[in-house]
């Protein structure tokens, strides 16, 4: 569970740094789009903090983190599959380990039953 958020936290990071990235250019001396980059800049925040509440509740074993998970892994596997055969090989490499190892974290025997916990005769949400 530990691994598995912190891939998540690595991806939030790298999100982050992408917006700050984007802070830079629009703050540059001759910016392209000023309505893209800020528009790109809230878009990542807010993706990044989606994935570091995932990564917060799966650390409570809380079941609802594991669908969004899965599907930004899924994604970020698609991603890295494209790159890969365009020929970008080592931006392909780095987005597929940790997507393809968080993605494999979620299906184990362990975090499914740290997610899936019984608190009386319900399930915890």
């Amino acid at each position: 569970m530990v691994i598995l958020a912190l891939v998540l936290l690595g991806e939030a990071l790298a999100l982050a740094a992408l917006a700050l990235g984007y802070l830079r250019s629009l703050l540059g001396p001759d910016p392209l789009s000023v309505g893209g980059a800020v528009f790109m800049i809230a878009f990542l925040l807010l993706l990044a903090a989606g994935i570091l509440a995932a990564a917060r509740g799966l650390l409570r074993g809380y079941r609802w983190p594991r669908t969004p998970s899965m599907v930004l892994q899924v994604f970020l596997v698609i991603f890295s599959v494209s790159f890969l055969s365009a020929g970008a090989v080592a931006a392909g490499i780095v987005l597929f380990v940790p997507a393809g190892t968080a993605l494999l974290l979620l299906f184990t025997r362990p975090v499914v039953a740290f997610t899936v916990r019984n608190t009386g005769n319900t399930r915890t949400l």
